[in-house]
């Protein structure tokens, strides 16, 4: 295990106020123990425009201390590196970066709804609709014991097939079905198996799942090569660019599923992570009987922040034809429950980003931010923050008394508490059974919702 940085606010990374002073103690660890660092090169970028960096250092007991503010709603990315006498990055420590937003809650959609959104959207609903299924099984795959596994193709009114991995529990029955969107990149989808479940795995471009990596870009080089989606001249039209194609091809796989014989009728799950997050969120605008979205590291939500002043991350250039395929803008239609987790140092997915989608839903829906995470990477020791919204509460009041756990148990709550070191709130509570310890819990996550067996729950809910 490599070297890493930890880093402490003064208080809940999603707290803060603007104006208010963001305080980064920074320590270097191994093994979850201080350690000092005697080069530390940092750079601080903000959302509203903020850019600084400086050379420091650290000991077991002093960590290096950085602060800013931010004058709007938005975030800061904090970045450190451990470098050598000779400036260079030191390999033996992690990069960090990390994060905090103030008034997080305010970020919005820095777009506007174009005029036909409506419009080209019925008309892409309507196309599948009445496209009939054509469904093949191209081969069956190997797969684990008590499944099946097929490489299938959906044909769609529009270009290449839908194509995707299902696997299917052998024994008779009927199961929810689970739909999986990969992320960006050109590779065969794979089984993916999830016990009592019917899972379909999908690759955005309709290519064959039982060929290798390398025989997919051999063969499809020239017409699928890196930086797919990106052509500015493709992206001027929402006919012309690439993602048309894309959500078609998913709206048809899942329309597809749930024709199954063996589909319970009642839990269609969809998820996806990054690119698999943009197509998932785009199906659960879309596509009837969505009953619940879960996506992760949200790819393409508010491509026109930048305009703004928002910090970029990695996406196509801001196009006319883009628009209708915003994340954020998409997820204003979703009518299921949504979970998202997300990064607060991911800048191919910036957390403004994330934060514009999470702030435009309007059904019930929760948000968990990871420090020091960014796209690929998850600290070994993660600190995680959640927000979470109950249209049945939209004020969020929270008050004590008796509240049953999704699993059956009660619980009374008896008061409430602040950590010491970060402000959070946290729920003080007492089981009403066996010994009837005392527990404590993050407000947010006290008053979050699970998913388990085909129904969203909440984790406590209120009985008197």
């Amino acid at each position: 295990m490599s070297n890493y940085f930890k880093c402490v606010l003064n208080k809940s990374p999603l707290d803060f106020k603007c104006g208010e002073k963001i305080r980064f103690e920074i320590f270097a660890r191994d093994r979850c123990r201080n350690i000092a660092c005697e080069n530390i090169r940092w750079e601080v970028k903000t959302d509203d425009g903020k850019n600084f960096s400086g050379l420091g250092s650290c000991d077991i007991n002093k960590p290096l201390v950085i602060e800013t503010t931010l004058e709007k709603p938005g975030f800061v990315h904090l970045i450190c590196k451990a470098v050598t006498t000779a400036d260079t990055q030191d390999s033996g420590f992690e990069v960090l970066d990390a994060g905090a937003g103030a008034e997080v809650e305010k970020i919005e959609y820095h777009d506007t709804v174009p005029n036909d959104f409506c419009e080209y959207w019925s008309g892409i609903e309507n196309l599948v609709e009445q496209f009939p299924i054509k469904a093949k099984i191209f081969k069956e795959l190997p797969a684990k014991s008590g499944f099946k596994a097929y490489d299938m193709r959906v044909e769609t009114p529009e270009g290449r097939p839908a194509s995707f991995v299902m696997t299917v529990p052998e024994g008779k029955g009927k199961y929810p079905v689970r739909a999986v969107f990969m992320g960006y990149g050109v590779s065969p989808a794979f089984p993916i198996y999830n016990d009592g479940h019917i899972t379909a795995y999908f690759n955005a471009h309709g290519i064959e799942n039982h060929l290798t990596k390398l025989e997919i870009n051999q063969k499809y080089k020239d017409e699928l090569k890196e930086g797919y989606g990106f052509e500015d001249s493709k992206n001027q039209s929402n006919m012309t660019t690439y993602w048309r194609g894309v959500m078609i091809r998913d709206l048809m796989g899942v329309k597809y599923l749930k024709t199954l014989e063996n589909w319970d009728g009642k839990t269609l799950v969809i998820t996806g992570g990054s690119q698999g997050a943009l197509q998932a969120t785009t199906v659960a605008a879309h596509s009837k009987d969505v009953t619940y979205l879960e996506i992760g590291i949200p790819w393409f939500c508010d491509l026109n922040g930048v305009s703004q002043g928002f910090m970029r991350g990695w996406r196509p250039n801001f196009a006319e034809g883009l628009r209708y395929f915003d994340t954020a803008l998409q997820g204003q239609f979703v009518k299921c429950p949504v979970k998202i987790t997300a990064g607060l140092g991911d800048y191919i997915c910036p957390p403004s980003s994330v934060m514009a989608l999470y702030n435009g839903i309007k059904t019930m829906k929760s948000i968990t931010f990871t420090q020091a995470a960014t796209h690929s990477y998850a600290p070994n020791e993660r600190e995680c923050y959640t927000l979470n919204f109950d249209p049945e509460n939209p004020s969020g009041e929270f008050k004590k008394g008796i509240y049953r756990h999704f699993k059956g148990n009660e619980y009374e709550v008896i008061d409430f508490a602040l950590d010491c070191e970060t402000l959070e709130e946290k729920v003080v509570y007492r089981a009403l059974y066996g010994e009837r310890k005392l527990w404590i819990r993050p407000k947010e996550e006290f008053c979050d919702f699970v998913f388990r067996n085909g129904k969203v729950q909440k984790r406590f809910q209120y009985v008197k």
